[in-house]
């Protein structure tokens, strides 16, 4: 029994169906079906677009079939391509004068319904999208159950090896690579980079360049350039050559702001090579006062990493304790019972910490921390708990986690959101100085001695960045020069002034260079007004500029700079939310060049933990098991997970920004009918 159809139904001459003279040909239907083999006499035919299937028996004809044909294509996906098939079908069934479906007009309707299918290299693609956005072997590609996957979705596809896969993400690599070059020459402000040195498994060494740019809607972007692999010596030489290296082949020379580096013992190798590169060609604005930045990340991880050493007999105990609580359903659950008959907080729960991540180990001492009372009932009751920690244990987990809380309180800053602005810097970084100022100077701990041998390292980090992240957080509307001088008062008291005053000496200075290149830019097409004024005037006396010169000077006297207006405005609430880079630009009307220098300076990246996830990325695709992918390949894979995710971001936020309008659009439609 055939299976019968909705949809319109093509209608051919029956006349000339049931005619004797009809040609002894096979019927063009099966242009379109595909005959099965025959059990037990039932002859069944597979569609080629939809497979679905139909009775194929001589006895039941081909109508059915034609009319499914109809229909499968008006229900069909490619709508373009199903108008002109259907087009087709409608001239075959006016074509009265033969009687028939003619031969060109089958011909026409086979040739679209192949132009319909999927494209094989589109279908490849993909393929390749996928596993660089999955972090996906290549070999997936032949395994069985991949294949057999694609037999099923698309048996008209070829089967792809691993060889072609690589091929394929080369092309979209270097596609792309060109789309990420216009988009890095035509971004409106200044670029940073952000460089860091990441040794596999494999123990080689590479090298991660990226660039930190806030585009043409104000949202700050990050791109991976370069993940290539160092050729030793690791010396700063080499890796200063790299840098230089990509910013050449990036064409981005010209527009560097700034370089964060992992403060190590190279960077100043690093530093010097590409200042002076960079300062000859007069690329550097300030004189680079602001083009190098040390990885603050990383000074923390020493500070913390020396912090957890002096304990570490009593966090692997308290590791254990909780351990043993959490293997046991029947123990956790009265370990929680206890915790709330005495009056504990039981909202958190007991977690383990992360080799790889110390603020995990601190989260997991600050939860064992408040459930102490538990863990010491939990000592006395059970016999078979052998994991109590003495009471002079319990002090030093208390005095380590009232010390570490500001670094995690940073480093939640660092890594909460995505691409932190530096104006956000200078208050934490001034916390954690603070912090360590008053551990020196109160009463002795068991931290004390490593607190006085380590904050050499971060009084040096503060004396070389300082200025930097004052700079951008007096471009923060909350804080100001108010608030920087306030926390320099804390610091140095009656000195402060001298340092404050050097970080409005060297905003200014960087202010007027961008005021003179915005003259620059528009000086010229003034200079040619006024040459074609004056050539046209026929009694020249050598004093026709006298009156725009007077009123030039008259200006500078009277007016005020927008950086003066600027910081004579009203500080917002120093608690306040706000989106610095919105501000920004909502301000770009009233301060143009003041608000192109914001644009560069929130840029600056004070960690390269922009780099992490490119090291995540990498330690997939470079393993034991997979150490002989080439360099470039190795490179592709990298950039292109990492454009294809900023791509994701920036379009999901266009996304919700068009939501976000279109539900103001709409209330706003709501109050007016009102």
């Amino acid at each position: 029994m055939s299976v019968e159809s909705n949809a319109p139904v093509l209608m051919i001459n029956e006349e000339y169906e049931n005619s004797s003279k009809r040609p002894k040909t096979t019927s063009k239907v099966w242009d379109f079906f595909e005959k099965l083999p025959a059990h037990s006499g039932n002859s069944k035919a597979i569609c080629k677009i939809c497979r679905r299937v139909y009775t194929a028996k001589t006895t039941s004809g081909t109508s059915h079939l034609r009319r499914h044909v109809e229909a499968c294509l008006k229900k069909g996906n490619h709508d373009a391509d199903q108008l002109k098939i259907g087009a087709c079908f409608k001239r075959a069934n006016n074509d009265v004068d033969h009687h028939t479906i003619s031969h060109a007009t089958l011909t026409e309707v086979t040739t679209s319904i192949k132009s319909s299918e999927l494209d094989v290299d589109e279908v490849h693609r993909a393929i390749a999208m996928m596993i660089v956005v999955d972090g996906q072997p290549f070999k997936m590609v032949e395994d069985t159950g991949f294949r057999h996957l694609m037999a099923i979705a698309y048996p008209e596809c070829q089967t792809v090896s691993r060889q072609n896969i690589k091929k394929d993400i080369i092309s979209i690599y270097l596609k792309e690579k060109e789309n990420i070059r216009e988009l890095l020459a035509t971004c409106p402000g200044r670029i940073c980079l952000a460089c860091s040195t990441w040794k596999s498994n494999t123990d080689d060494h590479y090298n991660c360049v990226t660039a930190h740019f806030i585009d043409h809607e104000w949202r700050l972007q990050k791109r991976v350039l370069r993940f290539k692999l160092i050729a030793p010596p690791y010396d700063g030489l080499s890796i200063g050559d790299e840098i230089a290296l990509c910013m050449v082949q990036w064409n981005i020379e010209h527009k560097v702001f700034s370089i964060t580096l992992d403060n190590l013992s190279s960077d100043h190798c690093v530093v010097a090579m590409l200042k002076s590169r960079l300062d000859t060609k007069k690329y550097l604005p300030c004189k680079g006062a602001f083009f190098h930045v040390g990885c603050f990340a990383h000074l923390l991880n020493l500070f913390v990493e020396a912090g957890f050493s002096l304990i570490t007999d009593v966090i692997g105990k308290l590791r254990l304790g909780i351990k043993y609580v959490k293997q046991s359903p029947h123990r956790k659950r009265n370990f929680y019972i206890v915790a709330k008959s005495l009056n504990l907080d039981t909202q958190k729960k007991l977690c383990l910490d992360s080799p790889t991540q110390w603020n995990f180990t601190y989260d997991m001492l600050e939860v064992a921390l408040s459930y102490k009372n538990a863990f010491l009932y939990l000592g006395e009751q059970d016999i078979n708990f052998k994991h109590k920690l003495l009471e002079d244990e319990w002090e030093k987990v208390s005095l380590l986690c009232k010390f570490l809380k500001v670094f995690s309180e940073v480093t939640r800053i660092l890594s909460g959101t995505r691409y932190p602005t530096s104006n956000l810097y200078f208050k934490w970084v001034w916390k954690v100085y603070s912090r360590l100022l008053d551990m020196v100077r109160g009463p002795e701990n068991f931290l004390t001695s490593m607190v006085k041998e380590t904050q050499s390292k971060f009084r040096q980090y503060w004396s070389d960045y300082s200025l930097i992240l004052s700079c951008a957080a007096v471009l923060d509307p909350r804080y100001k020069v108010k608030f920087v001088e306030y926390c320099y008062t804390k610091l140095y008291g009656n000195d402060a002034q001298q340092y404050v005053g050097t970080v409005i000496s060297t905003l200014y200075c960087l202010f007027d260079e961008y005021i003179q290149n915005s003259s620059l830019s528009s000086g010229a097409g003034l200079s040619v007004v006024a040459t074609n004024i004056s050539n046209d005037r026929e009694d020249i006396d050598g004093f026709e500029d006298y009156e725009t010169f007077q009123s030039a000077r008259f200006r500078t006297q009277v007016e005020k700079s927008q950086l003066d207006l600027y910081l004579e405005e009203p500080s917002h609430d120093l608690n306040s939310e706000i989106d610095i880079l919105e501000f920004w630009s909502l301000c770009s009307v009233r301060y143009p060049a003041l608000s192109r220098m914001a644009r560069d300076v929130l840029t600056i990246p004070v960690s390269t933990i922009s780099s992490e996830n490119a090291f995540v990325m990498g330690s997939q695709v470079i393993s034991p098991y997979c150490s002989s992918l080439k360099s470039k390949t190795i490179q592709a894979l990298i950039c292109l997970q990492d454009w294809m995710r900023a791509y994701d971001r920036t379009r999901s936020s266009g996304q919700l920004e068009s939501k976000n309008e279109d539900d103001s659009s709409s209330s706003s439609n709501d109050d007016n009918d009102y």
